[in-house]
């Protein structure tokens, strides 16, 4: 099983699953003894497992396909209120829509040591980013030359700064594969979503997981993430995701905000600061299980 610290993810585990509930207004304690028992029984699967399958266990349990549509609609509307005039200031740098599609990734369900709130949204998308492994200039080569780049996407909210991206670089000639959840987890944006929110832009289509889980953990679909000249993967799940499967994908980019405060500890930076980091750098990380 691999964890970057089992007691530390459980308890994060627990306690976002333990909010959901509470935010959805369910009050039987049975369901919070039967949600808890099942994570310690799968937790012995792993982290991207046991997360992943206690969300569908809430769903399921609960009955409601989408717990967290309405506050995703809210965060997509909010979004698109806002993104006409902050794009307006990007000019023609291809390298300032990838730092402000990292900078938007502070939308997320409680964790362990971090709290969302819609305001952080817009508010914290000035902070400064990161950079691991590589550099702005470099990057901006990898885009230039690049014919085909992939795009794992992540929370909503934050997609609308995705589709910014997206469409840019589709505008730049590049085709543009984008790979999203096939069913509802968390807040992340679903396959369904992103087809109609990117339809009629061309050089760009969306690919499916197939059910709940990241497009990374489909082993199937490594050769097509693997075939792309640049593969840019959003958030933190798909960075932990990378880290317990070690794809070793050579074409990754990861954009995400160091949220969790064992990744910042990982990564080197203050906890919540926006990211870019190069496979080079990510395939260095030494974790002791």
């Amino acid at each position: 099983m691999w964890y970057i610290d089992a007691p530390e993810c459980l308890l994060c585990l627990l306690e976002s699953r333990y909010s959901e509930l509470k935010k959805l207004n369910v009050k039987d304690p049975a369901i919070y003894m039967q949600l808890g028992r099942y994570v310690m029984e799968n937790a012995g699967r792993g982290r991207v497992a046991v997360f992943i399958e206690s969300h569908v266990w809430l769903r399921r349990r609960l009955g409601i396909d989408d717990p967290h549509n309405d506050e995703k609609a809210s965060l997509e509307s909010l979004a698109k209120d806002a993104i006409g005039n902050l794009l307006s200031n990007l000019g023609d740098d291809i390298v300032k829509y990838v730092e402000l599609a990292a900078a938007a990734n502070s939308v997320d369900i409680p964790m362990r040591g971090y709290r969302f709130s819609t305001e952080d949204l817009l508010a914290r998308l000035n902070d400064e980013v990161r950079w691991l492994g590589i550099t702005r200039d470099g990057l901006r080569e990898i885009i230039a030359r690049a014919g085909s780049i992939g795009y794992v996407v992540d929370n909503a909210g934050e997609f609308q700064f995705d589709k910014a991206l997206i469409k840019r670089l589709a505008e730049l000639g590049k085709e543009v594969v984008v790979y999203a959840r096939s069913e509802p987890y968390e807040v992340d944006v679903t396959e369904e979503y992103v087809i109609n929110e990117l339809h009629g832009l061309s050089n760009a289509k969306v690919v499916g997981s197939g059910n709940a889980y990241s497009a990374l953990v489909k082993r199937d679909l490594w050769s097509s993430l693997g075939s792309h000249d640049l593969l840019i993967m959003k958030g933190l799940d798909n960075f932990e995701t990378y880290l317990e499967l070690k794809p070793r994908l050579g074409n990754a980019l990861f954009l995400l905000r160091a949220k969790c405060p064992l990744i910042a500890r990982l990564l080197g930076v203050p906890t919540n600061s926006p990211v870019i980091a190069s496979r080079g750098y990510v395939d260095e990380i030494r974790i002791n299980n």
